[in-house]
């Protein structure tokens, strides 16, 4: 369920960035910021340099923003910003294409189950989206779709993301914007998994959806977020850690801890080599003994919450 909070999901990047230009995030650069926090953000120090790290929510509402006067003035004093993804850069290729979409003619209703196929074709129905676009999707690909559709129906908009606000800030103070990875990378993640395995990962998305306890969860996860609470965000990524799901078992693994690891090495290097930067990601890889954070203090960073 929170899947797109704790770390930027492809169908965020690859649709969003299409829809950028609509987007109305709060007005950038938001100089009159709160005093309260909104998100995680440290600051990680090596000799003379300094990087700054925050935690994104990749869902969002208006009543978020603008972020935390902290976290202004962190990327006031940056020259670069770092997402995991940079979404200026549109360009796509044949592999990350591949990894997301069904090509030769092949369709999503050839793969699935006709009883699968009819829950499917409902939430379409209900979020008013082209079947015709979502049978060309793999089923990973659609899982995604849907959890963000529904995310978005109960208020928690996928244009109000953190990202859209770093970059319209950033834009307006002509900075350079990077990404920490590439799409392909992200894709692969997913792509890697079995026709069975998406099969039932999206499935188990399905029924998460009518799960009446969905959007107490989400807000419960957001309010961590909002308050900047990390002990509260590695207990929801401990508890999604212990679900029987493909989610947990196969993807969880990849998405986090495999990337964490990556991740931090080049976080390392940047600030290791400087300008002050800024660096986003969702906030799920900064908690706990295996995230982000405790990894940099591992090799020697000084590393404080701010």
């Amino acid at each position: 369920m929170r899947h797109w909070l704790g770390s930027l999901r492809v169908i965020f990047a690859a649709v969003l960035v299409a829809a950028y230009a609509a987007s109305a995030v709060a007005a950038a650069p938001a100089l009159e910021a709160r005093h309260d926090a909104r998100g995680l953000l440290y600051e990680i120090r090596t000799g003379a340099n300094t990087v700054y790290l925050f935690g994104t929510l990749h869902v969002g509402k208006r009543e978020l923003y603008p972020l935390g006067k902290q976290a202004n003035l962190a990327l006031a004093a940056s020259e670069r910003l770092y997402l995991e993804v940079s979404l200026t850069d549109t360009t796509s290729n044949a592999d990350t294409a591949a990894a997301a979409m069904y090509g030769d003619g092949i369709t999503l209703g050839q793969k699935l189950p006709a009883a699968l196929m009819e829950k499917v074709s409902a939430r379409l129905a209900r979020y008013q989206f082209p079947q015709e676009l979502a049978l060309k999707m793999k089923p990973w690909m659609l899982g995604q779709t849907l959890l963000l559709l529904e995310a978005k129906r109960r208020g928690y908009d996928p244009e109000l993301a953190n990202e859209f606000y770093l970059m319209d800030y950033a834009r307006a103070a002509h900075k350079e914007i990077l990404g920490l990875e590439t799409l392909s990378e992200q894709f692969a993640i997913f792509d890697r998994m079995s026709q069975a395995q998406q099969q039932a990962f999206l499935e188990q998305t399905l029924s998460e959806l009518d799960d009446s306890r969905f959007e107490a969860r989400l807000k419960a996860m957001v309010d961590a977020w909002a308050n900047a609470d990390a002990l509260a965000l590695e207990d929801e990524l401990q508890y999604e850690k212990t679900q029987d799901s493909v989610f947990a078992s196969i993807l969880l693994p990849r998405l986090i801890d495999e990337r964490n690891r990556v991740m931090a090495d080049r976080i390392a290097d940047i600030a290791r080599s400087g300008p002050k930067s800024f660096v986003a990601v969702g906030a799920l890889h900064l908690v706990g003994k295996d995230g982000i954070v405790e990894r940099l203090r591992r090799r020697g960073f000084t590393v404080r919450q701010l």
